[in-house]
């Protein structure tokens, strides 16, 4: 899916833009300009992520689910961590509204500070030669209407003064408080770490902003600086926050809660019944020819999903006797 530029670019600059083809994202996009428009969003909810998780994977909403395991983002987050086994980390699709007048509240998320994904996604640290994860933006409006298009800080090689690690110049690191609005977190490091201050500068001046249209995706790295930007007032920006990671990454944490936490319902059971195994495979569902599967372990998996259309098929005929 990817070309050998697109996969280079996210390795040594951190992040690249791409559009999704129509066949993977014309489903959801047509959900949502039906079920997620501006006059059916709260016009309070100004934080990240979707109102009360009811977006977070698995949403009960097949469209939107479907997007999440569709094999085309697999087969690209395969090659940029140069691997075939990787599981989901975090699936989120959230609105973000403009509002009529700027909102400084500390904690407010309409003007963002600059930032890496990193801190509340691992107890450890990135380390840049070898990334272990991958963070993807879905974009389902047009930034010429909305405005609101992600900010982030390319890398200008092994040297970039911006990128040298530990990466510890932001609010909640290393003892600094956590404060979410830009100008609230540029007042505390200019009166409190005024070289972290003038790194921070030229972050903002070095930053480029993301220009989308419905299905335009931003795939990123959680060691990459980024930020939020304001949406036009009145205006509804829609995204899909999306990550993965090496199955044998240590430290990282899943964003969502657990996939079979609603098991009970059908609407999981149905994910896994409708899903083909490299699709089951982000949920840590061993793909056929795993040393997990014995006859006797496919037979109780099948019992309890081939009722929802599991096909156990490919898991006998790879079976290691």
């Amino acid at each position: 899916m990817l070309s050998k530029d697109q996969v280079d670019t996210w390795k040594s600059e951190g992040a690249f833009l791409m559009q999704l083809p129509c066949e993977v994202v014309n489903p959801s996009l047509d959900w949502l300009n039906k079920n997620l428009t501006l006059d059916q969003v709260d016009p309070d909810h100004l934080d990240f992520g979707s109102p009360g998780r009811d977006f977070e994977f698995p949403t009960s909403v097949d469209p939107l689910d479907d997007l999440v395991l569709n094999e085309h983002l697999i087969v690209a987050v395969q090659q940029l961590l140069e691997t075939t086994d990787i599981r989901l980390l975090q699936a989120d699709l959230w609105p973000k509204i403009g509002i009529k007048s700027n909102n400084y509240e500390a904690q407010a998320n309409t003007d963002q500070r600059m930032h890496m994904d990193y801190g509340n996604n691992t107890v450890l640290h990135p380390d840049w030669q070898s990334p272990e994860a991958v963070a993807a933006i879905i974009y389902y409006d047009d930034s010429e209407k909305t405005a609101g298009g992600t900010a982030f800080v390319p890398r200008q090689g092994d040297t970039d003064p911006v990128y040298q690690a530990p990466f510890i110049h932001m609010p909640g690191q290393a003892g600094k408080p956590f404060f979410n609005d830009r100008r609230t977190v540029e007042d505390w490091f200019n009166t409190n770490d005024p070289g972290a201050y003038k790194l921070r500068n030229t972050l903002y001046e070095r930053e480029q902003r993301v220009n989308f249209k419905p299905g335009t995706i931003l795939f990123y790295r959680h060691d990459l600086w980024h930020r939020g930007t304001p949406v036009m007032p009145g205006k509804l920006r829609r995204v899909h926050n999306l990550a993965w990671r090496r199955a044998d990454a240590r430290g990282w944490s899943n964003w969502n809660e657990g996939w079979a936490r609603q098991s009970y319902y059908g609407h999981v059971e149905s994910i896994i019944g409708r899903s083909t195994p490299l699709q089951r495979s982000l949920l840590d569902f061993p793909l056929p020819g795993d040393r997990y599967w014995t006859p006797r372990r496919i037979d109780q998996v099948d019992a309890r999903f081939s009722f929802y259309g599991f096909d156990s098929t490919p898991y006998r005929q790879a079976l290691q006797y």
